[in-house]
């Protein structure tokens, strides 16, 4: 039946692109060698488990769509995809890498591994060194590698739906990144390693288990905050006395009507602690 499927969406051995969208193809049929000229392959929606060998033959291919597959680890044959530049990946069950597939992927700018069943990202991600966009949300990360730090042309990183704690010291690398979502993750602790992050514009951390802002991140440069669904938004609002004890997010554009977010306030003595309003949320050392 792929056979069949292959051979109608062929247009001759020219053939540039081809698409078969949701036609309960298992494997992809040797003939696929015969496309020497394909740079664009659009097989997605249907039950792909793997790639077959012959996959090695299509050197021009720059875009391919494998999602909403089978797939159980990323597949070793796109090593040879040597131009490849869009990866489709999302909404199979892929839980790992397979060793050397992404060795000759230097042309890859998009990768898009949402929606699988990742623990871990292998130390080389780092070969992608022109990747701009990566997209790992909806997947089971505890951490991210610090080799996804070195790629050093990352524009758009989401990490939505993870189970991420924390970012590596080296995230302070990334000065090329102005997109980080990280939304509905396990943040108790704003990062303040994005302080660093110059050319950041949207970030966005709803969803997570932060209570409490640094001073610090009303200096950044940011176009565009997300931060609701986080403790602080489902108590009462902090009671302050002095007005400079928050600040307005007037020039940043939220998801949600908050006109002001809680930060850290520095109390002077045990006394003061003790004196303290109920809803200051916790004592911040200097």
């Amino acid at each position: 039946m792929s056979e069949r499927l292959f051979y109608g969406a062929m247009r001759g051995k020219n053939t540039t692109t081809v698409t078969i969208r949701g036609k309960d193809i298992m494997t992809v049929p040797p003939i696929i060698q015969n496309l020497i000229y394909l740079k664009h392959l659009d097989l997605m929606s249907n039950q792909i488990s793997k790639l077959c060998p012959e996959f090695s033959y299509l050197t021009k291919l720059t875009k391919l769509n494998l999602a909403n597959n089978k797939l159980e680890e990323v597949p070793e044959e796109l090593m040879y995809l040597k131009n490849l530049e869009v990866l489709y990946l999302f909404k199979n069950m892929i839980k790992s890498f397979s060793p050397r597939s992404l060795d000759n992927l230097q042309n890859l700018n998009t990768l898009n591994l949402n929606k699988n069943m990742l623990k871990t990202i292998p130390p080389e991600i780092k070969s992608l060194q022109n990747l701009k966009t990566l997209y790992l949300n909806n997947n089971e990360l505890i951490d991210i590698p610090k080799e996804i730090c070195s790629l050093a042309y990352l524009s758009d990183l989401q990490l939505n739906y993870n189970q991420l704690v924390c970012l590596p010291e080296e995230f302070k690398s990334m000065q090329s990144l102005r997109k980080l979502s990280l939304a509905r993750n396990f943040f108790e602790v704003f990062p303040t390693v994005l302080f660093s992050l110059k050319s950041l514009e949207t970030l966005d951390v709803a969803g997570n288990f932060i209570q409490i802002f640094p001073r610090e991140v009303q200096q950044m440069k940011l176009k565009e905050f997300f931060c609701e669904e986080n403790p602080f938004l489902k108590k009462v609002p902090i009671y302050v006395r002095q007005k400079e004890e928050i600040f307005p997010l007037q020039n940043w554009k939220t998801s949600c009507e908050i006109e002001k977010v809680p930060h850290e306030t520095v109390m002077c003595s045990k006394t003061c602690f003790e004196l303290r309003e109920p809803n200051v949320f916790r004592l911040q050392k200097r």
